[in-house]
């Protein structure tokens, strides 16, 4: 009886888990280029179960739950919005832009809202490509982009591919960085990148409220699990010969 007991309690921590996640989906449904992420549930280690008969079948077991083994982001595209800005870009198809972060290592994102940085070099003020956190935009030569004229800067981004872009690291700031499961980037993808647009999120409300369902009458059908393991075990507690 205690084993059902802890089934039902595991299940009930990874549907909270679950529950989060989709959570937050959805409170980034209205975040540039967000990329929705999945759980992935497994099975718990199993246990065989005790038998007078000899010898013991070989699938006599029995399960000891479920737990979170990983989270999938999809990298399907989102939505194009025109917006009009100049400032604002989105690349058609596969690939990232490429940011220099201010601790000298490269991130990578599909967030195309930036901004620009007046830089004094030398005698003569340098306009940059930045992120609304200051981080380099680079272009095909892995330099920070300068901006001299607006019209030829969609053609000049330096967009990198990953050979399995789901193993990226997500570090918040809809930023990614490389692992040793996404691969090694490379660098010089020839994207088309739109200038002018935004990409949107790739969240379907729709489709998280009907995970979220499916979450919650988990979550209720686990509790009523363990309510019935609780009252069984009590049963059998008070038993008296």
């Amino acid at each position: 009886m205690i084993r059902a007991l802890y089934s039902s309690a595991s299940a009930m921590a990874a549907q909270q888990q679950n529950l989060d996640i989709i959570s937050n989906n959805i409170a980034n449904m209205n975040t540039v280029a967000y990329k929705k992420v999945r759980s992935a549930f497994q099975d718990a280690l199993y246990s065989a179960m005790d038998t007078r008969r000899r010898p013991e079948p070989v699938n006599l077991q029995i399960g000891n739950g479920v737990r979170v083994a990983a989270t999938q982001r999809h990298f399907g595209y989102g939505k194009m919005q025109e917006t009009g800005r100049p400032l604002d870009f989105a690349i058609e198809g596969e690939g990232f832009f490429v940011l220099l972060r201010p601790d000298g290592r490269l991130c990578y994102t599909r967030d195309g809202s930036f901004q620009i940085s007046a830089e004094q070099v030398g005698e003569r003020v340098v306009k940059r490509l930045v992120t609304s956190r200051g981080e380099y935009v680079l272009d095909l030569n892995g330099q920070p982009l300068e901006v001299d004229n607006m019209d030829a800067i969609a053609g000049r981004f330096g967009i990198a591919v990953f050979p399995n872009p789901e193993g990226l690291e997500a570090v918040g700031h809809n930023c990614f960085v490389e692992t040793e499961a996404s691969g090694q980037a490379v660098y010089g993808y020839p994207a088309t990148v739109r200038q002018g647009f935004i990409e949107l999120s790739n969240v379907d409300l729709a489709e998280e409220m009907a995970q979220l369902i499916l979450a919650q009458r988990a979550y209720q059908l686990s509790a009523r699990v363990l309510q019935s393991a609780d009252e069984m075990e009590r049963l059998a507690n008070n038993l008296r010969e």
